[in-house]
């Protein structure tokens, strides 16, 4: 399910996903995530911006999501200080 943080003015979308499997103890997990602007329609192209971890995982559920939203935070942080890799790292 997709859950949300606001931080300074945007919206940190993250779900978190089976890295592979049926969930079971062991379970590893990814992300998949968005950061937009509070409000906006992020289905629209040009409203959001997404990002996932394919390759790390996280041992639960629980750390998945705050692994997305600590990064989708600095990358709202890298907008608003004027940087221009938000998008990209």
């Amino acid at each position: 399910m997709w859950d949300k943080v606001e931080h300074n003015g945007y919206e940190v979308w993250v779900l978190p996903i089976l890295a592979y499997g049926p969930p079971a103890p062991t379970t590893l997990w990814h992300y998949s995530a968005y950061i937009c602007r509070h409000g906006s329609d992020a289905h629209l192209a040009g409203q959001s911006i997404r990002f996932q971890e394919l390759v790390a995982t996280f041992g639960s559920e629980e750390a998945a999501r705050e692994a997305g939203y600590v990064e989708g935070k600095r990358r709202v942080d890298m907008i608003l200080e004027g940087g221009s890799g938000a998008a990209n790292g």
